[in-house]
């Protein structure tokens, strides 16, 4: 009778057990399934940029997010008294009981257009509203809802020039000094496509801004030169106005690649490019073109980031010794008298001795000191508020990048690298990533007339040109 009595026992504590487990499995999955569908984390709001200001158009770059369930609904409307316009929603269905198909982010842009919504200027407010694919809430999901105060503004700025430049050559340089009357985010100056952003004249309060623009060499007419500014509220203001294009025509040179030249030269672009094949002279083509191209790009790249202060001042600096090329000059290569290629020239050659002190035509950080394909070891200064200098073709560099340089201090010595047959100084100037002649840089009349006494002189600060 024991044993009989253990044996049920035993198989009633056997059965409890189970029970027990399967009970404490269904708890577990229970709390599983609440944690993940009955969560209650909210889904988040940021915004890209200032949203306090909403002019006639302006671009709205929003993210929102749930790490947990995934959004279910975005929705966004513009309100002001008793009028509300919904500007964007988006909406994700859910698949299956327990499907969770929102994305887990989403990042968009809405472009808010006042004047078609029929919004007038003042005060708003701009609602955003943002639900889950939680359980929570009877299904209905977290929602996070946010209201955001914004002043419409449709007015773009007014903009008053002061000064323009009247004539300017292919290859040449120019100023447009103007006033704002309202806060700005961006402004400056396009010349046949190419835009070139405005400084402060100074660190003062007189509230005039300047441009440095130069002119492509092969420029055949001028198609536009416009003013714009931009404001906090994204409405943009423009001002218009003329220049008389300068003809000029430029040198044409033909150029022998000899075989030294090329057993010369080769060797050092296939060490720094390996990717070249072919015969010496298909080489050649290719550093002559395709890297000529790529180092183009690298410069302009580097004078997209130039310094708002003006670090320079009169005329810049010319390396004594003779001229060996000039700007622009369109140069045809010939090999066994075959031609092979073309190119432009755009920089002045200058040469004297073998490894001739380089010095700084005038006062700027550096923003290269590389070695830089076709130019060779190169050094690019920032002279401030879109002028940089470029000195190529050099044999050593003594300057490294930021260090600020005083017109006159030595950066580097003359040399051969790159694409050069001899010791010389390759000297560059660019406005804003065009290259433009040096010879006006060099000519302290020219910088008198057309830049000094444009600032400073008393009468050409309120005159309207």
């Amino acid at each position: 009778m024991s044993d009989s009595f253990e044996k049920v026992t035993g198989k009633k504590s056997a059965k409890s057990m189970i029970i027990s487990v399967f009970f404490l499995a269904l708890i577990a999955a229970g709390a599983i399934v609440f944690f993940k569908y009955y969560e209650r984390e909210k889904p988040q709001i940021s915004f890209s940029g200032d949203i306090s200001t909403i002019g006639l158009s302006k671009e709205v770059k929003f993210t929102v997010s749930d790490s947990r369930s995934g959004i279910s609904l975005v929705e966004i409307v513009l309100s002001q008294g008793d009028k509300s316009a919904e500007v964007y929603k988006k909406e994700f269905s859910r698949q299956g009981f327990f499907g969770h198909n929102g994305p887990k982010k989403l990042e968009e842009t809405v472009t808010l257009e006042s004047g078609a919504l029929g919004f007038s200027d003042g005060q708003a407010e701009l609602k955003v509203t943002v639900r889950d694919f939680s359980f929570w809430n009877w299904m209905a999901g977290n929602e996070t809802s946010a209201n955001y105060p914004v002043i419409m503004d449709t007015h773009p700025p007014k903009i008053s020039i002061l000064h323009s430049t009247r004539y300017v050559s292919p290859g040449g340089s120019g100023i447009v000094v103007y006033k704002i009357d309202d806060s700005i985010d961006k402004h400056g100056l396009t010349v046949n496509g190419h835009f070139n952003p405005g400084f402060p004249v100074t660190d003062g309060e007189d509230g005039r801004y300047i441009v440095y623009f130069g002119l492509n060499y092969d420029a055949e007419k001028i198609e536009e030169a416009v003013v714009s500014a931009t404001d906090p509220a994204g409405n943009t203001g423009n001002a218009a106005f003329g220049m008389i294009l300068k003809k000029k025509e430029f040198k044409r040179d033909s150029i022998n690649v000899s075989d030294n030249f090329l057993n010369v030269k080769i060797p050092e672009f296939a060490h720094e490019y390996p990717q070249l094949t072919g015969s010496l002279v298909e080489q050649f083509v290719y550093v002559n073109n395709k890297v000529r191209a790529e180092n183009y790009e690298s410069i302009v790249q580097i004078c997209t980031k130039p310094s708002p202060a003006r670090f320079w001042q009169g005329q810049f600096g010319r390396m004594a010794g003779s001229r060996m090329a000039g700007f622009a000059d369109h140069r045809t290569y010939f090999y066994n008298n075959t031609e092979i290629d073309q190119q432009v020239h755009l920089g002045i050659d200058l040469a004297s001795t073998q490894r001739a002190e380089i010095k700084a035509a005038n006062r700027g950080r550096v923003a290269f000191a590389d070695y830089l394909g076709i130019y060779g070891n190169t050094i690019i200064l920032d002279h401030g508020q879109g002028v940089f200098s470029l000195y190529s073709h050099l044999s050593e560099i003594v300057a490294a990048v930021d260090e600020i340089k005083d017109k006159g201090a030595v950066i580097g010595l003359s040399g051969s690298t790159g694409m050069a047959g001899g010791d010389h100084l390759h000297f560059s100037i660019l406005v804003n990533g065009i290259f433009v002649t040096p010879l006006e840089w060099w000519d302290k009349q020219w910088l008198q007339l057309n830049i000094d006494d444009i600032l400073y002189s008393g009468a050409a600060k309120n005159r309207n040109l």
